[in-house]
């Protein structure tokens, strides 16, 4: 409100209006802290999200990382377990191999022991008979000496 200055003014309206200005001013400072405080809310704020997203942004990539790093490991444990389980398999095959060799080399070698003794046995018999008709002979022999 212009001040004329050629007017005197009673101390009561001087009083108001310094009351109204001051009143103004507070109003206009206080306005002026809200407005400064929210301003500094929302740059907390701001700066508390893009810190917070900056977080999870470096976790997430760990994360990430620390998966794939799994993953490989897994496909390495996998991979060299077939390995490995291909190389039993080989051997167990290679053992089933080789033991049908064996039964099959017993097998032949039972047969030709049973052969050999089906030989050794008709050769003792023979020799026995040989000797049984040599014994004979030699009997024979000395009964017509001492018929003599």
């Amino acid at each position: 409100m212009p001040v004329n200055r050629g007017e005197k003014l009673s101390p009561q309206s001087i009083g108001s209006d310094d009351a109204g200005i001051m009143a103004a001013v507070a109003a206009q400072m206080q306005s002026s802290w809200e407005k400064k405080r929210k301003e500094k809310e929302a740059k907390f704020m701001h700066n508390a999200k893009a810190e917070i997203d900056k977080c999870i942004s470096s976790r997430l990539e760990e994360y990430s990382v620390a998966i794939a790093d799994l993953n490989t490991a897994y496909d390495k444990f996998v991979f060299e377990y077939a390995q490995v389980d291909d190389r039993i398999r080989k051997l167990w095959l290679d053992l089933q191999q080789e033991q049908q060799y064996l039964l099959i080399m017993s097998e032949k070698k039972h047969k030709a022991m049973l052969d050999q003794d089906r030989e050794r046995e008709k050769g003792q018999v023979k020799g026995m008979a040989m000797a049984k008709k040599a014994v004979g002979d030699f009997g024979n022999l000395i009964s017509s000496l001492e018929e003599r």
